[in-house]
């Protein structure tokens, strides 16, 4: 299932221009994707066993639930920097995040090229200035692309482990992420790269 909007001649030619200029030319090595997702304390798994005849049961919060935002970056040889934060995600979140995680640790990763889809805090002008002085290239995913993001199948898999953790606090929640985070391989990373559409090398 797609988006719509990919069907529209400006996003159909924003894609076309991504696949030739990004995934046919661009080493999927150099690529990092930043992004964020959000986390609250109902995640708990979607299916039970129980003897036959009996009803599996679950529970979660049906109120007063908490809400967490896992902001992170990926490369193709798996998680490069992440940060939580319990707000969404506004302009002077994204730099912060930038700031304290992407950055330095992108310092060691020469020509890399940062890839980040069209939420309005990415694309703020503090944020493009920030990259600049950072040395790092950048480049906005074509609108309505979800698809062409692997950090997108990294979030699916982070919220499976946690909801097999099923966290009921934000503490908690915090608390189960590095071993989620550390559930996701380089094999992962490299496969989710191949799915969205970019060579091998």
């Amino acid at each position: 299932m797609h988006a719509s909007e990919q069907e529209r001649p400006d996003v159909a030619a924003a894609r076309a221009a991504w696949r030739a200029e990004v995934m046919e030319q661009v080493d999927p090595d150099q690529l990092v994707f930043l992004d964020e997702s959000g986390l609250d304390t109902r995640l708990t798994r979607s299916h039970a066993r129980a003897p036959r005849g009996q009803r599996a049961v679950g529970r979660i919060p049906g109120g007063h639930w908490k809400r967490l935002t896992s902001l992170g970056a990926i490369a193709r040889d798996g998680p490069v920097a992440a940060m939580t934060v319990a707000a969404a995600t506004s302009t002077a979140v994204f730099l912060a995040f930038l700031e304290q995680a992407p950055i330095p640790a992108l310092h060691a990763r020469p020509e890399v090229l940062v890839a980040i889809d069209n939420l309005a805090p990415h694309r703020a002008a503090a944020v493009r200035e920030a990259l600049e002085q950072a040395g790092l290239a950048h480049r906005y995913l074509p609108a309505s692309s979800p698809d062409m993001n692997p950090i997108e199948p990294a979030w699916s898999k982070l919220k499976d482990k946690l909801r097999d953790d099923a966290p009921r606090t934000i503490e908690a929640l915090d608390a189960a992420l590095p071993d989620a985070l550390r559930a996701i391989t380089p094999e992962d990373a490299r496969g989710w790269f191949r799915h969205c559409g970019y060579r091998s090398t």
